[in-house]
């Protein structure tokens, strides 16, 4: 599966570019960290990176926690993106209200405590030991609930949107990021797979990451699109001030 974790890395990468022109010029600055840490996490997911990262870092997987903490703020600003370009209002005060916040503490406290308790002293990417044991089980879980309950806290948003009236590309957008949160979801599930099903926590994984780059690309476009009309409307009203 090593190509679609290249291809993925790809896509992210070439989103990210794509962002630059706008971030150089002060405009839209949280999508181009948003890419930033994406293709990070997407890096630091794929054996070559990751090995030579955790080596610079004393080859204890520390590579592996610095991947979470990425997954973390890469959710929590997705999460407030995606609430402000659905009007998702208390979507976003739930994320960064008390009980957001609280859980992001939390979850992160809990992550670093099962992190040493686990004591996988070899460097490996995903973080796997031959068998199920506890610690590491508590880590991988620990690692995805916080995600998860920013995908809870959005989806209602973007059913909403996909149910009602409205700019299709915004649409098609609400569409592909409930997709990527639903299957955010699912890959809870990868922490108790069988390392024989390593192919399924991969596809699980990355297609999660491509539905999210999708329809964070859409809500671009259409934000492109809906400034573009609305200056040749001003445009057209400027040459018929009488209409």
């Amino acid at each position: 599966m090593i190509w679609l974790q290249w291809a993925t890395c790809a896509v992210v990468t070439i989103l990210l570019l794509t962002r630059l022109p706008a971030f150089l010029h002060g405009h839209n600055r949280l999508m181009f960290w948003l890419m930033t840490l994406l293709d990070l996490a997407v890096l630091l997911s794929i054996e070559g990176p990751y090995l030579a990262v955790d080596r610079l870092l004393g080859g204890h997987n520390m590579a592996n926690l610095i991947l979470r903490f990425v997954i973390y703020g890469f959710v929590l600003l997705l999460g407030v993106r995606v609430a402000r370009a659905f009007s998702g209002y208390r979507a976003e005060r739930a994320l960064l209200g008390p009980f957001g916040l609280g859980l992001l503490a939390a979850s992160s406290a809990v992550l670093v405590a099962s992190f040493v308790l686990s004591d996988v002293t070899t460097s490996r990417v995903g973080f796997n030991t031959p068998d199920l044991e506890l610690w590491p089980a508590v880590y991988g879980t620990m690692g995805r609930i916080y995600p998860t309950f920013t995908g809870i806290v959005l989806l209602p948003v973007l059913a909403s949107t996909v149910r009602r009236p409205g700019p299709p590309l915004l649409r098609w957008a609400a569409a592909f990021l409930g997709l990527g949160y639903v299957d955010l979801a699912v890959s809870n599930i990868i922490t108790v797979l069988p390392k024989e099903d390593l192919w399924l926590s991969q596809s699980i994984n990355y297609s999660t990451i491509l539905l999210i780059c999708v329809g964070l690309a859409l809500v671009w476009v259409s934000s492109v699109l809906g400034k573009a009309r609305s200056r040749n409307f001003v445009g057209a009203d400027e040459k018929n001030p009488h209409t």
